[in-house]
């Protein structure tokens, strides 16, 4: 049981495996970790969407009355988080993050209502590229929010600042990364945190975004990165045919 502290996204707790969600819907409990698979799969291995889309996970594992209202497939591209366009020394490093492609498959889940929070939306986005490029994108997503820690938005309206952090979130898949974004400015933005927790699992990629719902961000991912590990790698015995995953 590990008892260490996930840092990645402020004060919350890690243990060894997922409670089962709650049956009221609401977050449940503590985050998880979850092992990766680097040094036993293949790196260049990649999947396909029709592969990403069955390892996704059902809607069981976001709670009772959880609902998906979506599933999207298609290939993957420039992942968002934000408008950087307004810091000049990010520049090569956004160029840099149009160039990551691969195959992927998106749902989104409507979570039951629970005290202290509203209308509550979860997008889980899997994408599949060779070990090294999706570990080389979480690094520019990380050196980005370390070169670009607040830029100033043009809007025709106040003047708007977003406010990046990037933390790394240890013990988690094979690699994870927590972004904490806030705006502020106008009457609009209040600098309530939003925050995206994306985890590596081999060439693998888990990106969920749960608005200000810190602890079912990182509880989600948790559940991600093992549906990963079992599904798409066999790393618990299971795992797809060889003749419906991609070859790089």
């Amino acid at each position: 049981m590990l008892t260490s502290l996930l840092s990645g996204c402020g004060n919350t707790q890690a243990t060894a495996d997922p409670e089962p969600p709650a049956a009221s819907g609401a977050p449940s409990g503590a985050p998880s970790t979850a092992p990766g698979v680097d040094g036993k799969a293949a790196p260049d291995r990649v999947f396909t969407e029709a592969d990403l889309e069955a390892a996704l996970l059902p809607a069981g594992a976001f709670g009772g009355r959880a609902k998906v209202t979506g599933t999207d497939l298609g290939t993957f591209g420039r992942y968002g988080g934000g408008d950087w366009t307004g810091c000049e020394p990010g520049g090569e490093l956004r160029k840099e993050l149009t160039g990551f492609e691969g195959a992927g498959a998106q749902q989104t889940v409507r979570l039951a209502p629970a005290a202290g929070h509203g209308r509550r939306i979860v997008t889980v986005q899997l994408v599949s590229m060779p070990a090294r490029r999706s570990a080389r994108y979480l690094e520019v997503r990380r050196l980005l929010h370390e070169t670009c820690p607040e830029v100033d938005v043009d809007t025709e309206a106040a003047p708007v600042q977003e406010h990046h952090e990037a933390r790394e979130i240890t013990a988690l898949g094979d690699q994870a990364l927590c972004e904490i974004s806030r705006s502020t400015g106008g009457d609009e933005y209040d600098g309530a945190p939003s925050y995206a927790v994306d985890v590596r699992v081999g060439g693998v990629l888990a990106l969920v975004h749960a608005g200000g719902d810190k602890a079912t961000g990182i509880s989600v991912a948790a559940r991600a990165a093992q549906r990963i590990r079992a599904e798409l790698y066999g790393a618990d015995g299971q795992g797809v045919s060889p003749s419906r995953s991609g070859q790089s």
